[in-house]
């Protein structure tokens, strides 16, 4: 076997690949004539030049070179849906864990609050954080779309102004039909 270099073999190939693409976009030949154009071309690049047995040989090395190009090629392709799929699976992974520190922080304020409502203790001073537990305002509850409310109590876009409304529960002794105040009680924590 000779030791032609792979670009002097794909040079090789080259040619005889330009000469076959010029007989197949040929459109004044029948498939027949093709067919035989091909096939003499195909034995005039293996008689010229090189002997047919070191042209076979280049065809075969050229042939093996793709074989693994396109198996090295198929095998990166494999590694990087894998690594894509293992990826996706760790930020799943994350996402749940992200899921859970923030469950577990709300059930603990949750805990918290009640715990500091149920032993009347408002505020408590620690070496590393400061806790304080605050009354949140009364919700609003609107009894009528805001489409209906007075001008005054209402937004440009007929969202209800939530800041009016509640002056207004709160100053005026009669009842507006239209809201009330909740009764229940919110507390939210501050800790610093």
């Amino acid at each position: 076997m000779t030791n032609t270099k792979l670009w002097e073999l794909s040079d090789n190939i080259q040619q005889l690949e330009t000469a076959i693409s010029d007989l197949q976009e040929d459109e004044t030949l029948s498939d027949e004539e093709r067919e035989t154009k091909l096939e003499e071309t195909f034995n005039q690049w293996l008689e010229a030049g090189d002997s047919f047995k070191s042209k076979a040989e280049q065809v075969a090395q050229f042939i093996r070179h793709q074989e693994a190009l396109a198996e090295a090629r198929k095998t990166e392709a494999k590694r990087i849906q894998a690594l894509a799929e293992a990826r996706k699976t760790e930020a799943r992974r994350i996402q749940n864990l992200a899921k859970q520190a923030e469950n577990s922080a709300t059930r603990l304020r949750k805990y918290l609050i009640t715990q500091m409502i149920r032993s009347d203790v408002k505020k408590i001073e620690g070496v590393t954080v400061k806790i304080g537990l605050r009354k949140k305002q009364p919700q609003i509850l609107i009894n009528v779309p805001p489409e209906e409310l007075p001008d005054e109590y209402v937004k440009v876009t007929y969202k209800a102004n939530l800041t009016e409304i509640r002056k207004l529960l709160k100053s005026d002794a009669k009842e507006i039909s239209w809201a009330s105040l909740s009764e229940s009680q919110e507390f939210s924590v501050t800790i610093r």
